[in-house]
């Protein structure tokens, strides 16, 4: 028989340990700049829309953050670990924008709800090869009603994975997730941590 004692320690030393691994300060933010030159009010998508695509008028602005990791081996021949690196350059393109940062950096990209287009990050650094992550918009109100059911048990999950079948998908709040780009060293491939 176990301690019952032995979880909420454990789960305290894990706690402490997560907390510890803090990201590095925004070190910039911009807005994405449109590709063409007839654009109005931030609207990029409106030259699709009149051409008869389902987008809808632009809700506003969504912040996506991006930073750029290397992994490495501690120094003591530990474990492979992820170190944030700073002042990497990178450019994120999507349908109609792009925009150019500096590492760890925050990006004013337009808001298209269900529309809302992928975007590609490409970074580059001396020292590194060029690296590559693409993103695209999460359903933020389906995500939010699951995680609110699963105190429900399993009967919650039901109930909504039902409602969001039933729900209009552009009625729902879209957004995107941290853009996390690994960066891999010239010669990565003969390394101890090899390439990622």
């Amino acid at each position: 028989m176990r301690p019952l004692f032995m979880f909420p320690v454990l789960s305290i030393v894990l706690l402490s340990v997560v907390g510890c691994q803090t990201g590095k300060p925004i070190s910039m933010t911009v807005t994405a700049k449109p590709t063409a030159s007839n654009i109005q009010n931030g609207d990029v998508l409106a030259p699709q829309r009149r051409a008869g695509l389902d987008i809808p008028a632009l809700h506003g602005t969504e912040i996506v953050t991006v930073r750029t990791y290397e992994h490495t081996k501690k120094k003591d021949g530990g474990f492979v670990t992820s170190v944030e690196l700073e002042n990497v350059d990178c450019v994120l393109e999507s349908d109609g924008f792009t925009a150019s940062v500096k590492t760890p950096a925050e990006v004013r990209v337009p808001d298209y709800g269900y529309a809302s287009r992928p975007i590609s990050a490409k970074c580059n650094a001396p020292g590194f090869k060029t690296s590559y992550k693409n993103a695209s918009a999460f359903n933020r109100t389906m995500e939010q009603r699951m995680s609110s059911a699963g105190s429900g048990g399993f009967a919650g999950v039901v109930v909504v994975a039902l409602i969001n079948a039933a729900s209009d998908i552009k009625k729902h709040d879209f957004g995107y997730r941290p853009i996390g780009v690994t960066m891999n060293r010239i010669g990565c491939e003969a390394s101890k941590v090899k390439c990622r």
